[in-house]
């Protein structure tokens, strides 16, 4: 029985940080919604060129909105690290773009990759 009490006991600090960290998420998720001002500018020493990446809903692990005046589609959200990482693509006329990034201490930091276009770029945005 003393057995029994020991283990109890040692499991509950367990059980209060996983109460925890859902709190914590929801958090940093509800951060992610909003405008989002995002620098796309093509090369280091270019002249800042801004587009919008717009969070509308969060589920679960989803999310929607548009970027570049594009709708957003597959939008993922992984909460399993410190950061809130999130991938999604977009289209136009012509293309199909994929974007990941990540969300830390109220800044993105993302890169979209065209392989049609054989095309990378790294971006950061902050929140307006």
């Amino acid at each position: 029985m003393k057995y029994l009490i020991f283990m109890l006991f040692l499991s509950l600090p367990k059980y209060g940080i996983a109460q925890e960290t859902p709190s914590k998420l929801s958090e940093t998720s509800n951060s992610f919604i909003g405008n989002w001002n995002i620098d796309l500018r093509p090369t280091p020493d270019s002249d800042e060129y801004f587009q919008y990446f717009v969070v509308k809903t969060i589920n679960k692990n989803a999310f929607n909105g548009t970027f570049y005046s594009s709708e957003i589609t597959n939008g993922i959200l992984n909460n399993n690290w410190p950061e809130l990482y999130f991938a999604f693509s977009t289209t136009d006329q012509s293309n199909e773009y994929y974007h990941s990034g990540y969300l830390k201490d109220g800044k993105l930091y993302g890169i979209t990759y065209c392989p049609k276009r054989g095309f990378t770029a790294p971006w950061t945005g902050i929140k307006e």
